[in-house]
């Protein structure tokens, strides 16, 4: 029998940690993007999971007030981040995340005025989804080729963080995780800039 140190000892447990403090935990088939939520490898957020928490925790008096047009625009602005270079779409992102994007109010609502609408629940941690997926695969949007990540952790259907694991057995792993993780960064930054 084969054993799988790297997903054995490191991969399963870390999920498994996530799931006993309250996340929410998918085994991802790389070959089966349906599996996690998605249509295609190509997709990172997870839409249906981000457009329902969206709606959860943008309120109005106690109620949800956003409608199917305004929660595809800012999913949509969330996207599209503005920037060129990975860390001008990183700025952009963490600021749509930090402050939220700006939505079209409702008529009867502040005399119709634009409304902000968050992605992530800081106030109140317990209203945002929590999910964890491992071997979570992502297509190049070049087609030449993917990277599979470990896990990758969401909030709200949007990722947050992405974890690569190795064997406890192998010389330098935090090192080669490491050296993973930008080859991860740096397959994406060739795809982009010929984009």
């Amino acid at each position: 029998m084969k054993i799988e140190w790297e997903r054995n000892l490191v991969e399963k447990p870390f999920c498994e940690q996530l799931k006993a403090m309250g996340w929410e935990w998918i085994e991802g088939d790389p070959d089966l993007p349906e599996s996690t939520e998605r249509a295609s490898s190509r997709e990172v957020l997870l839409k249906g999971r981000l457009a329902r928490s969206l709606h959860k925790i943008n309120l109005r008096d106690g109620k949800p007030w956003l409608d199917d047009p305004r929660i595809a625009r800012a999913i949509r602005d969330l996207e599209q981040a503005a920037g060129h270079r990975l860390m001008e779409i990183n700025q952009a992102a963490t600021e749509l995340l930090l402050k939220g994007t700006a939505a079209d109010g409702l008529p009867d609502w502040d005399q119709g005025r634009p409304k902000s609408v968050k992605f992530v629940d800081f106030e109140n941690c317990r209203n945002n989804d929590f999910l964890v997926i491992n071997q979570f695969k992502v297509e190049l949007t070049s087609g030449r080729g993917h990277v599979i990540p470990d896990a990758v952790l969401f909030v709200n259907g949007i990722p947050l963080v992405v974890a690569e694991f190795k064997s406890p057995g192998i010389e330098s792993p935090l090192q080669e995780a490491i050296n993973q993780l930008l080859r991860y960064s740096n397959s994406w930054l060739r795809t982009r800039d010929k984009v």
